[in-house]
């Protein structure tokens, strides 16, 4: 990313990005668990083959968004997630052309990456549908908020 860039993140990241973390992706962690920002961000850290990336503004070196996948109980499949700042869509052009490299780094060794999201978070579901990610099942009453959310998956061999 030219003015922004992807690092392995570190755990102070989402002691960092937390408290900034966009209304959408607020909604859905609270619709899905009911859990903090803080919470969602530092649970990737506890899995020993989660794969956990930051993306940092260089001029500020402000943590702007992190991302990765996070293991799942089959072995074929991942857990992609990211959550940001309203700050990474400075950033938009530069993002965008480099989401595909991450996608394939972050699928690597998985037959599927898949995650549900909240039908209200529409930054999200239109990211990775441009991705390649499809909406393959709707959920109604999905998690703590009992929302709609939509499975999206993505085969990883295509």
């Amino acid at each position: 990313m030219e003015k922004a860039f992807v690092r392995k993140a570190e755990l102070k990241d989402a002691l960092e990005l937390a408290p900034r973390i966009r209304k959408g992706d607020l909604e859905e962690i609270k619709a899905s668990s009911n859990t903090s920002a803080l919470k969602a961000l530092v649970a990737p850290f506890s899995q020993a083959t989660s794969k956990t990336f930051s993306i940092v503004e260089t001029e500020s070196e402000k943590v702007i968004g992190m991302f990765g996948v996070a293991e799942c109980a089959e072995p074929d499949y991942g857990v992609a997630w990211m959550l940001s700042s309203e700050d990474l869509f400075k950033h938009n052009k530069i993002f965008i052309k480099e989401c595909p490299k991450w996608i394939y780094e972050m699928g690597k060794g998985y037959k599927y990456l898949y995650n549900f999201v909240d039908k209200r978070n529409w930054k999200s579901l239109k990211w990775l549908q441009y991705l390649g990610f499809e909406p393959t099942t709707e959920m109604k009453e999905y998690g703590y908020g009992k929302m709609p959310f939509l499975l999206m998956m993505k085969e990883m061999n295509k």
